[in-house]
């Protein structure tokens, strides 16, 4: 299994934002995805930034997904709320 955590570093104000749009939009059209296995956003208890948790069967569906027109669509709703962010990819064991 593929598993790609993001650190979203959110714009002060925006929390409530992005959590309200990864549960609606972004969690409806990733999980309809060929090999999607799971997602979860985590909110810090210290304020720091949140984390994005998204794992797929392989890493080829995963960015068979990023190249869709959707994600092309949904990624924007969900980067608006935030300045910046950093990845790191793993592979279960």
């Amino acid at each position: 299994m593929f598993v790609l955590h993001v650190g979203l570093n959110v714009k002060s104000g925006e929390e409530q934002a992005l959590e309200k749009n990864f549960s609606g939009p972004f969690t409806e059209a990733i999980s309809t995805q060929e090999g999607f296995a799971s997602t979860a956003l985590l909110r810090p208890l210290d304020g720091g930034e949140y984390l994005l948790s998204i794992a797929f069967d392989t890493q080829e569906l995963q960015q068979k997904w990023v190249a869709t027109e959707l994600h092309g669509r949904m990624w924007p709703m969900m980067e608006a709320h935030f300045s910046g962010y950093t990845l790191k990819t793993y592979t279960a064991v």
